[in-house]
């Protein structure tokens, strides 16, 4: 609890007590967590990557309120618990938030692996940096840092779920930012600091969609051919969902292990 938490606090706990000495004050509580997560070697069925350490700092920043300048919108009292995740096997950091029960990378991962495939955008390296990289689906199963993982379709309805629901979703976790393509009706509020950008995708030959729509892989796969994921478009509130072939190229946002 901040500071000023403690001060309003004192002040509610203070005015109860003036105006009668029988009631009864209850100060609010704090939730803080953190975790550590140590080294271990990438499990893949089709490349091996080298052992490696990472750690990740939850950092609670407990009960933020919504405002004007925040990235959760006016409308909303949803609180938002961030963090931080620092891969040690290139020293890239990301940012992670807690959404209901799972915690999230709040970041598309820009991890380059040793075996596999994967692109930047237009193969340019400052579309990395912006959206993250680009895995066919094979690879985006071992990409996520060890303690991480690419969420199957089951996890992506729970987001779907909390975030209100296929036909709502996709502007409640899409990042308010210029880098989304504009329409009148659309408004991008970011509820929950997912801050989905339009990353687009590689279909093998061609890229498409950098501004305009944001792809993802689930680990779920659709035959032998084919795996789920989910898309947002800059034209409508869905976050859909999609069936690709696995060598396309999506992106990954890859989703912490329970305990």
């Amino acid at each position: 609890m901040t500071s000023q938490k403690y001060a309003l606090a004192h002040i509610a706990i203070t005015a109860l007590l003036l105006l009668s000495c029988s009631d009864k004050a209850t100060s609010p509580s704090t939730e803080s967590s953190s975790s550590t997560a140590t080294s271990s070697t990438v499990a893949s069925s089709s490349a091996t990557h080298s052992s490696s350490s990472f750690t990740d700092v939850l950092i609670s920043s407990s009960s933020v309120v919504a405002s004007s300048s925040s990235a959760v919108s006016s409308s909303t009292t949803q609180a938002i618990s961030d963090g931080s995740l620092i891969d040690n096997r290139d020293g890239q950091t990301y940012k992670t938030v807690v959404i209901g029960s799972q915690t999230w990378m709040a970041q598309n991962l820009n991890y380059t692996p040793t075996s596999g495939n994967s692109w930047c955008y237009d193969n340019k390296a400052s579309n990395c940096t912006t959206y993250g990289r680009l895995y066919d689906w094979a690879t985006a199963l071992t990409a996520c840092p060890t303690g991480w993982h690419l969420p199957d379709t089951t996890a992506w309805n729970t987001l779907e779920t909390y975030a209100g629901g296929s036909a709502l979703a996709g502007n409640k976790l899409k990042a308010v930012s210029s880098l989304w393509a504009t329409y009148s009706g659309i408004t991008n509020t970011d509820d929950y600091g997912f801050s989905a950008l339009p990353g687009g995708y590689y279909d093998g030959s061609l890229f498409h969609g950098v501004g305009s729509s944001g792809d993802w892989w689930a680990s779920t796969p659709n035959g032998t051919t084919d795996a789920y994921g989910r898309y947002m478009y800059d034209d409508d509130a869905f976050l859909s969902h999609t069936n690709g072939g696995q060598a396309s190229e999506f992106s990954v946002r890859c989703l912490k292990d329970t305990p």
